[in-house]
């Protein structure tokens, strides 16, 4: 007979005591706060800082860009390896140091080319997300890989929620700079947690190589699950991470205010974690990514109807929590589209390549930002948002779990 949905799994299934195993759980939960605490307490403000330091807006974009160079880059082959190796924390804990070197970097950095090296490296350790995430699913059994992905994508909310919100606080008291110093301390305590955490056994199986990886990276239903999810970050990347935050300063919005407008976001993005497994339960995952498209893509356009905080506020927690809830059900699909023990190199495909929208999102919205304008910048997004749309329409998905 087997445990109750959402147990953790006994030592015959980890190699870990349940005692170790709940340690594990609860260590990676809060390692994985302090991550999003040491990359987003800035974020909010990068924006702005780049510009004091003379940054156009195609710069800004850039800057903001730098951050999907490293996920774009490195996310497969930290996929590959830690499949390889039959290990996931090494990478993880390489994360959390990149971070803390990366928050370093941004406070010292004079002009926007130091900016920029900076956040390449912030970049680069959240390309580690894919061995965090696989980590945490380890601690749970296979069929409850769903559960698993949704509470850690609420747990990344929660750390983005609380990044922002806790660095506008910081950079009203303190100015904007304190905002990456604080980014330096939380990815050293971080680090320390996720260097205590144990680690499940990854059993081996057949021979891992290159045949391998073409079989997962040619699966049909991941490459359009991806083209998917680069739409979903293109949204986000391209207003709320960067321009959502220089359209409130022109509509006067203080830099507190500005950052709380983030934080609502986010904390709108965590309940669509949150309710993501009972919509999917109730219409499937086609219906539910589909729909939540088509939101975020209205709400995005209608920010160029807003003249004050509170309207500008409404959209960006209807596109927050359909944001929330998107990225749920994408990396729901992507944990569960291949075995457990190729899952780190399906996960690492996935997200290396919805790391182009992330690094395309800001690019194309600084350039259309510095052409036809700001506004145009969220009508742009908006239609992004129609074709990810159609995308989910046509592709074929379970009405709830892949088994």
């Amino acid at each position: 007979m087997t445990e109750p949905s959402g147990t953790i799994p006994a030592t015959t299934t980890t190699g870990l005591t349940e005692s170790e195993t709940r340690r594990g759980v609860i260590t990676v939960t809060v390692a994985t706060i302090f991550l999003y605490l040491s990359l987003y307490l800035y974020v909010p403000f990068l924006p702005l800082r780049a510009a004091e330091l003379g940054a156009s807006n195609t710069m800004i974009g850039v800057v903001v860009a730098g951050f999907a160079v490293g996920q774009v880059v490195l996310r497969l082959p930290i996929g590959i390896g830690a499949d390889l190796i039959g290990r996931r924390k090494p990478f993880a804990v390489g994360s959390l140091v990149l971070a803390t070197i990366g928050g370093l970097g941004l406070a010292l950095a004079p002009n926007t080319g130091m900016l920029l090296a900076a956040r390449l490296l912030t970049g680069a350790s959240v390309a580690g997300w894919v061995a965090i995430t696989v980590l945490f699913s380890s601690y749970y059994r296979p069929e409850d890989t769903s559960k698993a992905m949704s509470r850690i994508m609420t747990v990344w909310a929660a750390g983005l929620v609380l990044g922002t919100f806790s660095g506008g606080v910081v950079a009203d008291l303190f100015g904007v700079k304190a905002t990456f110093w604080g980014a330096v301390a939380a990815g050293v305590i971080g680090t320390a947690l996720i260097l205590s955490a144990p680690e499940p056994i990854v059993r081996r199986g057949e021979r891992y190589g290159f045949d391998t990886v073409r079989q997962v990276a040619t699966s049909g239903f991941l490459i359009r699950l991806s083209l998917i999810g680069v739409t979903v970050q293109f949204i986000a990347f391209a207003t709320y991470f960067a321009f959502v935050p220089v359209y409130a300063e022109s509509i006067g919005a203080s830099l507190s205010t500005i950052g709380y407008i983030t934080t609502f976001t986010l904390a709108a993005a965590m309940a669509g974690t949150l309710i993501a497994p009972v919509l999917i339960g109730r219409v499937g995952y086609r219906v539910a990514i589909t729909a939540s498209l088509v939101v975020v893509g209205a709400a995005t356009a209608a920010v160029t109807l807003t003249d004050s905080v509170f309207p500008l506020l409404v959209t960006q927690g209807i596109a927050g929590l359909g944001h929330g809830l998107l990225s749920a059900a994408l990396m729901a699909l992507a944990a569960l589209a291949a075995i457990p023990r190729l899952r780190a190199t399906a996960m690492g495909f996935y997200q290396s390549t919805y790391g182009v929208g992330v690094l395309a999102g800001p690019l194309v919205a600084g350039l259309v930002a510095d052409g036809p304008g700001l506004e145009e910048v969220f009508l742009v997004t908006a239609g992004v948002a129609i074709v990810g749309a159609a995308l989910a329409l046509i592709t074929r998905m379970p009405p709830s779990e892949i088994r």
